[in-house]
C-alpha cells in the first residue's frame, strides 16, 4: 500500500503537453504528440524518449490509483468483525486458553510462535543454567545466572527488545536433534533429545552463549561472544569451536552472530543494538 501511495504521489500529473500516439506510416510506426485540441506534431526519435516515459507513467498512476482502491475495499472487508474473524492467525487466538494446550495449530502469531519457541525448542538446554554456581555468578533481568558481566548485559538488551532467547544450549554441530527421542534427567525433567553423536553432556558438546530469535523471520542465531582475546588460550579454543560450526554449514553472519571485546575495546552496547536491529527486529 505504501508504494502505491509513492507511485500516486510522486507521478506527475500535468499533461498539458498532450499524449504520445503511435501511427502506422506506409508500414512504418510514426510517433506523434496528439494536443488537446486534435492536432498532431510529428515527434523525431529523439523527442520519443520524454513523452514515451511520461505515457508510461501516466499508465501505471492510473493502474495503481485502481489497485490502491481494490485493496482499501478488501482490507475493509478482512477487518470487519460482522461475520466473524477473517484472519486464519486469529482463530487460535481466540480459543479459550484451557483449551489451546491440546491443540495444534496449523497457522501462529508471531507473538504465539516466539511464546512456545521459548517454552521448548528443540535445541537441549544445558543443565541447571537457571541457578548459580561457580561459573555462572551475573545475574540477569530475567532471572538467568550467566558468565560474565558483558553476557549479563546481552541478555538484558535482548530482553528489553522483546527478543527470545535461550542461554548455553547444548549444540554438537554434527548431528541433528531427534525431537521423537527425549532425554530426561533423574528427576524427570527433559535434558535433551537423542542423535547419533549427540550427548547434552559430552566434553565436546558446545554450548554458544545464545541462541536466539527473529520473531518476524522465525529464524533463529546461535549469538556467541568471544570476552577474552586478549588470552591466546582462550582465542585458540573459540576458533576451534567456530570451525566445527563452519565446517557442519554454519555460516558467521548467517547463522552464527559474533560479539567481542579485550583488555582494551570493552563491549559497546552499540554493537549489541547493532546486531539486534541487523538479525531480530
Amino acid at each position: 500500500m505504501d508504494y502505491l501511495n509513492h507511485l500516486n504521489d510522486s507521478i506527475d500529473q500535468d499533461d498539458s503537453d498532450g499524449y504520445l500516439a503511435l501511427k502506422k506510416v506506409r508500414g512504418t510506426t510514426r510517433f506523434f504528440l496528439r494536443r488537446k485540441d486534435g492536432r498532431c506534431t510529428y515527434l523525431k526519435r529523439e523527442e520519443v524518449l520524454r513523452f514515451a516515459q511520461k505515457s508510461y507513467l501516466r499508465e501505471l498512476r492510473k493502474v495503481a490509483k485502481k489497485e490502491k482502491t481494490q485493496l482499501e475495499k478488501c482490507i475493509l472487508i478482512l477487518d470487519s468483525k460482522k461475520d466473524g474473524i477473517s484472519d486464519i492467525n486469529e482463530v487460535y487466538q481466540t480459543l479459550p486458553e484451557p483449551l489451546k494446550p491440546f491443540i495444534v495449530p496449523l497457522s501462529l502469531s508471531d507473538e504465539d510462535y516466539a511464546k512456545r519457541w521459548q517454552e521448548g525448542n528443540l535445541v537441549v538446554k544445558r543443565k541447571r543454567i537457571h541457578a548459580e554456581d561457580d561459573y555462572h555468578k551475573f545475574k540477569t533481568i530475567r532471572g538467568d545466572y550467566v558468565g560474565s558481566k558483558s553476557e549479563a548485559i546481552i541478555a538484558d538488551r535482548l530482553l528489553a527488545n522483546n527478543i527470545p532467547y535461550h542461554y548455553e544450549v547444548a549444540f554438537t554441530p554434527e548431528a541433528e536433534p531427534d525431537s521423537s527421542r527425549p532425554v530426561f534427567d533423574a528427576y524427570g525433567r527433559l535434558v535433551g533429545f537423542e542423535a547419533i553423536g549427540f550427548d547434552p553432556f559430552d566434553r565436546d558438546t558446545l554450548h554458544p552463549d545464545f541462541y536466539v530469535l527473529n520473531k518476524r523471520t522465525r529464524k533463529a542465531y546461535f549469538w556467541e561472544h568471544l570476552g577474552r582475546l586478549s588470552d591466546p588460550k582462550y582465542c585458540t579454543d573459540n576458533l576451534n569451536r567456530l570451525v566445527r560450526m563452519i565446517d557442519a554449514g554454519f555460516t558467521i553472519g548467517e547463522e552464527i552472530l559474533i560479539t567481542h571485546e579485550d583488555a582494551h575495546s570493552p563491549l559497546r552496547l552499540e554493537s549489541i543494538d547493532e546486531i539486534i536491529g541487523k538479525y531480530l527486529k
